[in-house]
């Protein structure tokens, strides 16, 4: 059970939100990943380019600290946070796929697979819900 900003319970969980779940998992866990075993994981995303450990150690940092960010979406924030998640995602969704259409860096598909699916759950619960939620802050 979660909360919202004020205190209270939050009965229904929107799917919307509830989706958010999945964004946060996969960042958390490919975050450790690349953290504490950055070759491994470079093998098991089928990479077929070579990496330097630190720097993907370094985006392994980042990607937990985002991680971090939507679990707090997750348990505090509200429809609008919610939208974030998705503007934020949709452009990085087309800039990884130019990344790698300039590499052909295996590991990029896989990539793109895991975040367009996050984008198509979270886009079509909040296509879904936006007319049922209060989009305004404080609403």
């Amino acid at each position: 059970m979660s909360y919202s900003p004020d205190g209270g319970k939050l009965a229904n969980v929107p799917k919307t939100r509830s989706s958010l779940y999945y964004l946060a998992t996969y960042l958390c866990v490919t975050g450790l990943a690349f953290f504490l075993a950055p070759q491994f994981t470079l093998r098991l995303l089928m990479a077929n380019h070579q990496y330097e450990s630190a720097f993907v150690q370094f985006v392994g940092v980042m990607m937990f600290g985002l991680s971090v960010i939507v679990v707090n979406v997750i348990l505090f924030g509200g429809p609008l946070l919610y939208r974030t998640t998705l503007i934020a995602r949709i452009p990085m969704w087309f800039m990884i796929l130019i990344i790698y259409l300039q590499t052909q860096e295996t590991a990029f598909l896989i990539v793109l697979g895991v975040l367009g699916l996050g984008i198509i759950v979270t886009g079509s619960c909040y296509l879904k819900e936006r007319g049922q939620v209060a989009l305004k802050p404080g609403a």
